[in-house]
């Protein structure tokens, strides 16, 4: 179970390109995620990390991937209690957006 700091949120991002949900995994599973779940339409990763670190990108991730009626709906958050981020979410879901778009 996903323990998240209280106010904290998840990092959505929408990908407004036509992008198979297949082929988004693809890209993600690329970086270091995996499929924890695959519903129709909707798939749930994960990537591991430690929980002992000052670097945003090192924690525990979990990413879901949607197909949404533009493209993808990306929505990413921390897979462990965090105390701080210091905008670590916001660019890795950056990136993220844009290996889904085959960039």
């Amino acid at each position: 179970m996903s323990k998240t700091m209280d106010g904290w949120h998840a990092v959505e991002r929408n990908v407004d390109e036509p992008v198979l949900l297949d082929a988004a995994v693809e890209r993600v599973e690329a970086l270091g995620f995996d499929p924890a779940v695959r519903n129709p339409g909707h798939v749930l990763l994960k990537r591991d990390g430690t929980k002992w670190t000052l670097r945003g990108e090192r924690f525990p991730l979990e990413l879901a991937l949607a197909e949404s009626d533009d493209g993808i709906f990306l929505q990413l958050r921390y897979d462990s209690f965090v105390a701080f981020d210091t905008g670590d979410l916001e660019k890795l879901a950056d990136e993220l957006a844009s290996a889904v778009r085959g960039g």
